[in-house]
């Protein structure tokens, strides 16, 4: 038995989200809306969504963190939201860090799988639990 109404791409969830397109938005909402079983919300569609609402739209780090989060709320979509509400703060802290570096963070220590070994020194700095790989002299 399908336990979802099958998956939302970026773009619906953008549109619903935006309302920039108002035919896209109106038919968002209402398949959303209608739907007896929620929809599965991909980590990859959230990490697309907010590499567009900041790079695209402008949206800051705040405005991205509270439209995630309330997407994220809706009784509608199904995402993973553990990883989500503990990766947004870290991304919200820290400019410097994307926002697939503070997923990649978040997930390790999900999987219990720490340290999270990087080149990346800005990460290794800033996130929990990541550490640096050094060269050998």
């Amino acid at each position: 038995m399908t336990t979802s109404s099958g998956s939302l791409d970026a773009n619906v969830l953008l549109r619903l989200l935006l309302n920039d397109v108002p035919g896209q938005h109106l038919a968002a909402a209402k398949l959303i809306e209608g739907s007896p079983r929620p929809f599965v919300v991909s980590d990859i569609a959230i990490v697309e969504m907010v590499f567009v609402l900041e790079r695209h739209y402008g949206f800051t780090r705040a405005q991205i963190a509270e439209a995630i989060e309330g997407l994220a709320s809706l009784t509608e979509i199904n995402c993973h939201w553990e990883l989500l509400k503990r990766a947004l703060p870290i991304f919200s802290r820290f400019p410097k860090l994307s926002f697939e570096d503070c997923c990649l963070a978040v997930q390790a220590e999900l999987d219990d799988a720490l340290p999270l070994w990087t080149f990346d020194q800005k990460l290794a700095n800033q996130a929990p639990g990541v550490k640096t790989v050094t060269r050998p002299n």
